[in-house]
């Protein structure tokens, strides 16, 4: 199922987004961004990254 991304303010002056999973659980949350343009444009790179992304394991071996 398909996640959500969130757009929001921030704070006065800057925007965020979080991402959620299909029931709400919190996956990701972003940097401030200093304008909203900003901001999606980092929600449409982190769709991409998060597409074609490699899973790199820095796991210790035992576990």
């Amino acid at each position: 199922m398909a996640g959500t991304f969130e757009l929001y303010n921030a704070d006065e002056s800057s925007f965020a987004f979080r991402l959620r999973n299909s029931d709400g659980t919190l996956i990701a949350e972003s940097a401030k961004y200093p304008d909203k343009e900003s901001a999606v444009r980092a929600i449409r790179t982190a769709r991409e990254c998060a597409a074609t992304g490699h899973v790199t394991d820095r796991c210790t071996p035992d576990t």
